[in-house]
């Protein structure tokens, strides 16, 4: 049998910029969760809300333009929209646009969380099952440029089911429009869209991670991010509900029947005092899509349109948590910071390939 020599051999090929060497374990891992059966299934009904945005903002433009495509539709979308939207649509456009990309982003919220489920476990689990941390963090490779490469992983699939489908479904919006004013009008709302698909990606990447870091085996890691999706949520719910039950009881104020404005309205205001929300994760995201999009002034304006003493009632119902969004922002951003020191600590112990 011969013997071949396996001596340090010169690379000949091209070299890369160091600042791109997380470049290639981000495509690697894009490639191999795409792969996946279960993820491609799972992007198939990530894919009806961005088919129902962009529906609607083409239907709201034929409406502005009064185009006769419409006009059939007329009793309907007055009972749907009421007769003053309908009379002058684009005094409404932007209250419109902004409610329509916030049910698109609050549906995607929860898609973007399945996403992460199904890719982010095995991430760096398996990679110190199969010990391949000490291969990866060898030279020129540093624990910045791995923790950005399996990042990038997460942030390319969320990205691509949030960030791609709102461009385009805006895009659509304006060639239907046919009004230069409505970019005008309406940059701000994709703007902050785009931040905020940006802020679910990296929020949801680094704790991801930093759970993927923290056990072998990736059932593992999936349930403690079950945890941290229902759980938190559940929990939040049942704390908001009882304190709301609370409030209607103190004083005997429980109203009998019909329940009149000042309740509403007094609901309203505790609710922006309300420190209960802030247990579950989801909701603290939600936070910062209604403050990026301002959804609740969209719903404040459009509740004028209600007869005085349904206002409150119709805000009640459709506003979100009214809360200082910079208390969700404090939230994440501790999350963050906790998510980066679990990931530094888990993983500098196999650093050894100095």
């Amino acid at each position: 049998m011969p013997i071949v020599d396996q001596g340090y051999q010169h690379w000949s090929g091209k070299l890369s910029g160091h600042a791109w060497r997380w470049l290639a374990i981000t495509r690697r891992g894009v490639k191999s969760a795409l792969q996946s059966k279960l993820l491609r299934f799972a992007l198939l009904p990530a894919c009806i809300p961005p088919i129902l945005l962009a529906f609607v903002l083409c239907m709201w433009g034929l409406v502005e333009r009064q185009s006769e495509l419409v006009k059939s539709f007329t009793p309907f979308l007055s009972s749907l929209l009421g007769q003053p939207i309908l009379a002058g649509p684009r005094d409404y456009r932007v209250e419109i646009w902004t409610i329509c990309f916030h049910f698109f982003l609050w549906w995607e919220l929860w898609f973007a969380m399945a996403l992460v489920l199904l890719v982010g476990p095995n991430l760096i689990s398996q990679d110190m099952r199969y010990n391949a941390l000490p291969l990866y963090l060898s030279r020129p490779l540093r624990r910045v440029d791995y923790f950005a490469g399996k990042l990038g992983v997460i942030v390319t699939i969320v990205g691509g089911a949030i960030i791609v489908p709102c461009a385009a479904a805006y895009a659509l919006g304006l060639m239907f429009s046919l009004d230069f004013s409505i970019v005008r009008d309406t940059f701000r709302i994709f703007a902050a869209s785009v931040v905020y698909g940006l802020v679910i990606a990296f929020s949801t990447g680094l704790l991801m991670l930093a759970l993927s870091s923290l056990s072998r085996n990736s059932r593992y890691v999936a349930i403690m991010w079950i945890g941290v999706w229902i759980i938190t949520g559940t929990v939040s719910l049942v704390l908001v509900n009882v304190a709301a039950d609370a409030r209607m009881h103190q004083g005997n104020r429980r109203p009998r029947g019909r329940a009149t404005e000042e309740f509403y309205l007094e609901q309203i205001e505790s609710s922006k005092r309300d420190w209960r929300p802030l247990v579950s994760y989801t909701a603290n995201l939600q936070r910062i899509e209604e403050r990026l999009l301002r959804t609740n002034d969209a719903w404040k304006r459009l509740s004028e349109l209600s007869p005085k003493g349904s206002r409150a009632p119709f805000l009640w119902r459709m506003t979100g948590n009214q809360y200082p969004w910079y208390w969700s922002a404090a939230v994440l951003i501790g999350v963050a910071l906790l998510s980066a020191g679990v990931l530094n600590f888990s993983v500098k112990s196999l650093d050894r390939l100095k």
